[in-house]
């Protein structure tokens, strides 16, 4: 370059579509002060379509008071809403201490709303800030995640027709919402609902392929009434009730499903069958939590869940060390359970390629049921067992030495201890 020839800008060079793309990377503040380093791009950053307001953007505390602070950060936010001139596909509101409940939320959110947000995600810390029914007017959205706010749907609603994704955190509804708006989502796909309020959901959801329920309220229990291509279940804290098995008939494409058992009462399993009614076909992952092995009738689950299951590849099981069962409902051996089962001549583990045990005691019942697994997976590649820590290296050991005496089908199986 000769002496005095000027030195070629390049930031003002950049191609708007590589300005959008590098803005919507940055966080919002940092996005404003791209306005200083050019012309170009001085007003770029109100037009980029995903806009995140997030601790980078206003820290606050989580813990104490309501502070006056907070009131600002939601005009400065609406503020950045009005003079943002471009479509908004994403709009996200997760402060961590954000807990105000002010009018700038029910000005946003009709704003949003007229932009064409199509994914939004409103999260607020504590509490249950109640949001506006201008929610229900966001007629493209395909993605809502809500945190510790209440909703109630007009009237006048029709229906999330786009919507894909719906994710429901703490948040406050009529006990007939999730029923009421199910149906009028003919597009969701992913449900995801952690609830904290004693009330009985039933869903009836033709699309839905994801679905967690996730609940520590006593009482509060979720009903699958239809959902044909379910494929991922997850239910970690609670199986349901008595007639758990009876719905897995409207579940044929169930492929994954986590739940958990121990906090049902013993009596509600009853006398599980052998096999139910409905063979499921497609299941190939299970987890299961909390689950009393030397319990009679959990047991009797367990060994019903693995016969009506010809596909399965993989199960998990994490005991429950905590809970003191009454000694009528306390088995010795699996073996016998296992010798009373019509079970055909191949047997259902043809597929089976990992089991693992978490929280082990090394009790005759958990040995029993490797025994088992080993005799009849032909696929078997992996034995896991990560023992209680109270366990003592004695009974580790013993526990260790008699299942690497066990017949093992699968040339390839091996035992290991996490």
């Amino acid at each position: 370059m000769e002496l005095g020839e000027s030195t070629p800008d390049r930031i003002s060079n950049v191609p708007a579509n590589a300005i959008e793309q590098i803005l919507t990377l940055l966080p919002i503040k940092d996005a404003a002060r791209t306005s200083i380093l050019s012309r170009n791009w001085r007003h770029h950053w109100r037009s980029i379509p995903q806009l995140v307001f997030d601790g980078s953007f206003a820290p606050l505390p989580n813990t104490g008071p309501c502070l006056p602070d907070e009131k600002k950060v939601m005009v400065d936010i609406y503020e950045a809403l009005l003079v943002h001139d471009g479509r908004v596909t994403k709009f996200e509101l997760s402060i961590p201490g954000l807990r105000e409940d002010c009018q700038q939320i029910y000005k946003l959110i009709p704003h949003l709303a007229s932009k064409g947000v199509q994914e939004l995600a409103l999260r607020f810390s504590v509490g249950q800030i109640k949001l506006p029914s201008s929610l229900f007017t966001a007629c493209h959205l395909t993605v809502l995640k809500l945190q510790h706010c209440s909703v109630g749907a007009p009237s006048s609603f029709v229906g999330f027709r786009k919507l894909v994704i719906l994710e429901l955190e703490h948040v406050i509804m009529p006990e007939d919402f999730l029923q009421n708006l199910l149906p009028v989502c003919p597009l969701l796909e992913e449900l995801r609902f952690i609830n904290s309020s004693k009330q009985k959901y039933v869903l009836n959801a033709p699309s839905l392929k994801v679905f967690l329920f996730h609940t520590h309220v006593l009482g509060s229990v979720c009903t699958i009434q239809h959902a044909p291509v379910l494929s991922v279940l997850s239910l970690p804290n609670r199986c349901g009730s008595k007639d758990w098995f009876a719905r897995f008939a409207s579940l044929p494409a169930l492929r994954q499903l986590t739940f958990g058992i121990s906090s049902l009462k013993f009596s509600e399993l009853g006398n599980a069958p052998c096999k139910i009614s409905t063979t499921l076909c497609q299941l190939n992952v299970v987890e299961i939590t909390r689950l009393l092995l030397d319990n009679l009738p959990q047991a009797r689950f367990l060994i019903c869940l693995i016969m009506s299951s010809p596909s399965l590849q993989k199960l998990t099981i994490r005991l429950d060390t905590s809970t003191t069962q009454p000694p009528s409902e306390v088995i010795d051996s699996l073996q016998e359970l296992l010798d009373a089962e019509d079970r055909p001549g191949v047997c259902c583990l043809q597929h089976l390629e990992e089991l693992h045990i978490n929280y082990g005691q090394g009790t005759r019942v958990e040995l029993d049921l490797v025994r088992f697994v080993m005799a009849t997976a032909p696929q078997l590649r992996v034995i896991s067992i990560k023992c209680a820590v109270n366990l003592s290296a004695d009974k580790i050991l013993e526990f260790s030495s008699e299942l690497l005496s066990y017949k093992r089908i699968s040339k390839d199986a091996m035992v290991k201890y996490i």
